[in-house]
């Protein structure tokens, strides 16, 4: 049965479905107009099968992410686990103080993103509206739709895969700033305290620098 949407995206309706008993969350690539139709089509079969893929990964490498239940490659939907919890942005946006509880969120959120990221996963928009805090305490990580799978680990050498890491970070970066301005600094060195226990401090180290040299060239760029 279709529901109504609870979210519509710029590139796929969100609805919850009873589908074999169970109350799903469903993901579905809606047909662009705009794009010729067998470009269209294959746009959106291949993000779909990237999410899945990099969602199935995660959960192997022990990030948590909702589980996946049905993957429909005819109407490009995806079948997943329905968790009803609160954003981490909620959070952020409702508390004016930055309390130990979620200081310690920022830190998991980071965590995740570097054990992805050691492990050659990008998630493409690792923002805190994609953390989604559960049963008031476990932290999700949500919304693969812009993901990539590098196929390698990276190493301090090979710059272009730290570029995409340090481009993944850029995204977190702002969205701080966006939310907290006077704050987002902290917010990404907790975030990068989490995110170092599974990069390691060179890694980290190599990462960061090339997210400052980003906005140092998007400054220059806006002069």
């Amino acid at each position: 049965m279709y529901h109504k949407p609870i979210a519509i995206g710029a590139e796929a309706v969100l609805y919850l479905e009873d589908w074999l008993g169970l109350t799903v969350l469903v993901k579905e690539r809606v047909p662009k107009g705009y794009r010729r139709a067998e470009f269209d089509n294959y746009i959106r079969r291949l993000r779909t099968i990237n999410e899945v893929r990099a969602m199935l990964r995660a959960r192997e490498l022990g990030v948590p992410v909702p589980k996946i239940y049905d993957v429909d490659l005819v109407n490009m939907r995806i079948r997943m686990e329905y968790l009803n919890g609160t954003p981490l942005v909620r959070l952020l946006m409702d508390n004016e103080e930055l309390d130990d509880l979620i200081i310690n969120y920022i830190r998991t959120m980071g965590n995740y993103i570097g054990i992805l990221h050691r492990n050659g996963i990008v998630h493409g928009d690792p923002t805190p509206a994609n953390a989604l805090i559960v049963n008031n305490d476990k932290l999700y990580l949500i919304d693969f739709g812009l993901s990539e799978i590098l196929g390698r680990a990276p190493n301090a050498q090979d710059i272009r895969m730290l570029y995409k890491l340090a481009l993944d970070l850029n995204v977190t970066l702002r969205s701080f700033e966006a939310l907290r301005k006077d704050q987002s600094r902290l917010l990404f060195t907790e975030f990068l305290n989490g995110y170092k226990g599974a990069m390691g401090p060179e890694l980290t180290g190599r990462v960061e620098s090339i997210v400052n040299r980003i906005r140092r060239m998007v400054r220059y760029a806006v002069r």
